[in-house]
């Protein structure tokens, strides 16, 4: 399973069509995924006695799925790369649903035996057999909060293993000068859809209870992956690729055996990097295929970072993952914890986050091409800039007016999102064309890394400070992140200057 050339085929184009379909689906999903994970995740850590604090509980299972999310993202992410990026992107589907359902679950297993088994029993009564088995047993909260979080690494794995492989591929498939409106226009599909979630919630909310959304949520990630799978075309030209979709299934399935296998040997190797410089004499002389393995290893490593642009965006990256993380890793959950919020105030915030971002993405898309990736970046943290701002006022606000200022920062945040989506990925996946999803999966990853402790740092400072904080230092932070984001080197601008180097010599 290895590529003939880094060739594109010619059918590959009709992936942007494709990929704004699924996104209208995606959208879907996770307009209700956003609103009633974290708020979901309080209510069960709750759930488990008085003496848990729930914003730094919050904050370590938060922390922890970041961490899952990474470790495949840098240390996987170049098998795309090797065996194609269909197979990759399928595979990391199939934990989407599972997922899913590990959340129903979990809110299953929650609720008291006496209160879903008759609730059940008035709406279904051919269930009731079935149910009263699932429920006869009485099961402790912290079981249902672990449930929940092998859900919560489910997707992180599914993002870990498939964001590289995606975003390479938007980037194969769109036309040459038009990557970053290419990436706008699916983001714009995205967030069309991502409406829908926050309106139903608000409208049902305290009608339907939470873990009921998961299980429609897992048809619906099912319907995503069925589609993906018939529709989306391989770009590039592979020796093994099969047009029956029964085997590319089948490929998709041993694609997650050879992900997992390449993270854990990867990250053996990157270990075994240390010990290869002591006994680099040794080997010299004895050559075995494994410490040639990671001779080569380190060799790639090492071409990634003598791009110039990768060092910086890594410094970028960090920086800007811990000004963003602290205010945003855990912002739902302590809205419920600080503001006493339900469901229905996130979906009313969601849906105003969402609109503004579909609202900005339309010129966006139209401008995105025109404008330089550094300018981008830079209007994106600016009108960010604002989401800190409204939170800072609104917690001196009184309680019938704070939700409104809370607003104001949610319309700014969507502008940033609109700016910043078509900025980086036309950054990230223009670094080396040969090898994008590993380069795209590494840089990325410490941007991960970044924002891996920010939940964690939050839900201490809001536990043991205040709810103010994390606000105030992320605005501390932001002239830092301008600043960086003004004199960020781009491949476009390397590109320039060598073409006036070539006219100067000549």
């Amino acid at each position: 399973m290895t590529f003939r050339e880094v060739k594109l085929h010619p059918s590959r184009k009709v992936n942007i069509r494709v990929l704004v379909i699924a996104n209208l689906i995606s959208g879907l999903i996770i307009g209700f995924y956003n609103v009633i994970l974290q708020p979901f995740i309080v209510k069960l850590i709750e759930s488990t006695g008085k003496h848990v604090n729930p914003e730094e509980t919050l904050g370590m299972i938060m922390t922890l799925a970041s961490l899952i999310q990474i470790i495949p993202m840098i240390f996987a992410s170049k098998i795309s790369d090797k065996i194609g990026r269909k197979r990759v992107i399928i595979g990391s589907f199939i934990f989407l649903p599972i997922s899913m359902v590990l959340f129903g679950t979990s809110g299953l297993l929650s609720i008291k035996y006496s209160f879903s088994y008759y609730s059940f029993r008035a709406s279904f009564p051919l269930g009731t057999a079935f149910f009263s088995v699932i429920t006869a047993t009485s099961f402790p909260a912290t079981y249902a909060l672990a449930v929940a979080f092998l859900g919560l690494s489910c997707t992180s794995i599914a993002f870990g293993f498939g964001d590289p492989a995606g975003s390479a591929l938007v980037a194969e498939s769109a036309e040459k000068k038009k990557t970053a409106s290419s990436f706008s226009v699916i983001n714009l599909a995205f967030y069309a859809t991502g409406l829908i979630g926050p309106l139903v919630i608000r409208i049902l909310t305290n009608k339907i209870e939470i873990w009921v959304y998961f299980f429609i949520l897992a048809a619906l990630r099912l319907i995503m992956f069925l589609y993906q799978l018939f529709a989306l075309k391989e770009p590039h030209i592979i020796l093994d690729f099969t047009p029956s979709v029964f085997k590319q299934f089948v490929q998709s399935l041993k694609a997650i055996h050879q992900m997992f296998l390449q993270m854990f040997r990867s990250i053996a190797l990157y270990l075994s990097i240390p010990y290869y410089f002591i006994m680099r004499r040794k080997i010299q002389s004895e050559r075995s295929d494994y410490y040639k393995e990671v001779e080569t290893n380190l060799k790639l490593f090492g071409d990634i970072f003598r791009n110039p642009g990768v060092p910086y965006a890594i410094g970028f990256f960090i920086l800007d993952a811990l000004t963003w993380g602290l205010s945003i890793s855990i912002f739902w959950g302590s809205l419920v914890t600080q503001y006493n919020y339900d469901e229905g105030d996130i979906a009313v915030l969601q849906l105003v986050f969402n609109i503004s971002t579909l609202l900005f993405f339309i010129p966006v898309t139209k401008i995105s091409d025109k404008l330089k990736k550094t300018e981008l970046l830079l209007i994106s943290q600016l009108t960010g800039g604002l989401f800190f701002i409204s939170n800072i006022i609104a917690y001196f606000t009184l309680p019938q007016y704070r939700l409104y200022i809370i607003m104001i920062g949610w319309v700014g945040l969507g502008a940033s999102v609109a700016f910043w989506m078509p900025g980086i990925m036309s950054i990230l996946t223009n670094f080396d064309k040969k090898r994008r999803a590993e380069t795209y999966g590494m840089v990325l990853g410490f941007n991960q890394i970044g924002w891996f402790p920010t939940a964690f740092l939050a839900g201490v400072i809001i536990a043991r400070i205040n709810f103010l904080a994390v606000f105030i230092i992320s605005m501390v932070l932001l002239p830092f992140n301008l600043l960086m984001a003004w004199k960020f080197p781009t491949k476009e601008e390397s590109e320039e200057e060598d073409s006036i180097e070539q006219i100067e010599s000549n």
